[in-house]
């Protein structure tokens, strides 16, 4: 038992040692002074303050010990932490917000952000950007705080991945930690796409692009599939145009907006690289891997209890044979092909109690509707 107790906790062996050591050495000074005689005399009741007196030191002794280690082992942690994150193998744990101005305006605090993120599931990699970036904007606000120069720094960012992975979420909860701490007065998300920037006609591009980042201002602007701003090989396309214009507006206003860019990792390459004003605004990648099998499971099952559902007991067996199967499929979306299943399940669910009104909880569904969602989706496990 006391091996046990040992093992397991090293702070109370050595509270026990020292209190042993403390009666032992007691006992060794009474022997060599010649005061072996007074032990018998601790049996008397007069005796008793005394021996409820000496017990109280030494057990203030010991707890004062495992006071101090106490302090020590959090010291340690804490010091950790400050040096950054702790990363392992398929586990990453995000920085906390100890420093930050009060809150420009109701909703998500930055702690509340990340927290979210942190729950996401997957995305280590997305997570030891965020921690660095944390870290950084933590320092600058320390160091304004105290009237120390910040050098600025680009925050726009280059966001590479497949689709359904994560990037627009990850965006808002960038957004919302840049206005917890100070950066944007806003932070709100503009999602956008060509079609917002580029016109048909001379004359309409600029026009639409600086309404975009208008509207933009004092938050994140997210434009998705940033490449098909410029078509290669097209003649009178106005692509070139809107960057153009987006380029000097960010110039004019880097101070109050963020510009994201997400897309396919090797197509946002090339668009960066082909223009010198996007590489040298763009110094920040952050790569979102496509989620694995297991991932998507879990997705799955966290959806479907969002939404009031249970999946059945093994389902993750027959979806990730059906993600191997499709995930290399035109169209293939991550986390989307996925809520798009669920939706596919509860339509199989649905149509089952059409049939048959007691066939089971309204809240459930059976691995039949699993089996008839992925025949929907066009795949036969």
């Amino acid at each position: 038992m006391l091996k046990s107790l040992f093992v397991k906790s090293p702070t109370a062996s050595l509270v026990f040692a020292t209190t042993i050591a403390s009666l032992l050495s007691a006992w060794i000074i009474a022997a060599s002074s010649g005061g072996m005689s007074l032990i018998g005399r601790l049996a008397s009741i007069e005796a008793l303050p005394r021996i409820v007196a000496a017990a109280a030191v030494v057990i203030a002794g010991a707890l004062m010990t495992y006071a101090m280690l106490r302090l020590a082992r959090v010291s340690a942690n804490v010091a950790l932490t400050a040096a950054g994150p702790a990363i392992e193998p398929g586990q990453l744990r995000l920085l906390k917000i100890v420093d930050a101005p009060p809150p420009a305006q109701e909703g998500r605090t930055a702690q509340q952000a990340l927290d979210d993120l942190d729950a996401m599931v997957g995305l280590m990699p997305v997570k030891s950007e965020v921690n660095t970036l944390i870290a950084r904007l933590q320092i600058e606000h320390r160091r304004r705080a105290e009237g120390m120069k910040v050098s600025p720094v680009s925050q726009h960012m280059v966001f590479t991945g497949p689709p359904g992975v994560g990037k627009t979420e990850v965006a808002r909860v960038i957004g919302d930690i840049f206005r917890g701490l100070g950066v944007l007065k806003k932070g709100h998300l503009i999602e956008t796409q060509r079609s917002d920037f580029v016109g048909q006609f001379i004359g309409q591009t600029a026009p639409r692009t600086l309404d975009v980042c208008n509207r933009a201002l004092d938050g994140i602007l997210f434009i998705d599939e940033a490449y098909s701003l410029v078509k290669e090989g097209v003649s009178g396309d106005f692509g070139g145009e809107a960057i153009d214009t987006l380029l000097k507006f960010m110039e004019d206003h880097r101070d109050r907006l963020i510009v994201i860019v997400a897309g396919y990792p090797d197509r946002m390459r090339k668009f960066i690289e082909a223009n010198e004003g996007l590489a040298s605004r763009f110094s920040k990648t952050i790569n979102f891997p496509a989620y694995s099998a297991a991932d998507l499971c879990e997705i799955l099952s966290r959806m479907a209890k969002g939404q009031g559902f249970s999946l059945p007991e093994g389902f993750e067996s027959k979806v990730a044979a059906w993600v191997e199967a499709s995930k290399s499929a035109p169209g293939w979306g991550n986390a989307r092909s996925v809520r798009s299943l669920l939706e596919k399940m509860r339509e199989a669910q649905a149509v089952r109690h059409a049939r048959d009104p007691s066939a089971g909880a309204l809240d459930a569904l059976t691995m039949a509707d699993v089996e008839a969602a992925l025949k929907m989706a066009g795949v036969s496990l």
